[in-house]
């Protein structure tokens, strides 16, 4: 199966929409995002540490929300990333709008950040496959 990662410029892309919409400073660590998008591909010879669709959307999510790419708007920055990345994989994330806020506020702060393997659960718990056209 081919899989549509998500790029340094798309995230940014992302990044200057949730700015746009909501506000907010602009600006990014260069090497914590580019680090952060990295991590999806990690791995050796045919061992993927994140395998599936739903591992790596986890890994989207929880790291640009905890990982602080960016000066402001990693919270809002993640949630589209993640939304995006599974859109075009074919899946679309429905998630009430309280409990996104929820979710993406416990995984940002540093002491009540769940574990990785939560925003795994809590993806799959939201994301449903498109239909086929």
């Amino acid at each position: 199966m081919h899989i549509e990662y998500l790029n340094v410029e798309d995230v940014e892309e992302l990044h200057d929409l949730a700015l746009a919409e909501y506000g907010g400073l602009p600006g990014r660590e260069k090497n914590k995002l580019e680090g952060i998008l990295g991590i999806p591909y990690a791995g050796y010879g045919d061992f993927e540490k994140y395998p599936s669709i739903v591992e790596k959307a986890a890994v989207y999510l929880y790291y640009l929300a905890s990982g602080h790419g960016f000066i402001d708007g990693n919270k809002r920055t993640a949630y589209l990333s993640v939304f995006t990345f599974l859109d075009w994989n074919g899946y679309d994330l429905i998630v009430p709008d309280d409990e996104v806020y929820r979710f993406i506020m416990l995984i940002a702060c540093d002491k009540t950040r769940p574990p990785y393997n939560d925003a795994v659960h809590w993806i799959e718990k939201y994301m449903i496959k498109q239909a086929e056209d």
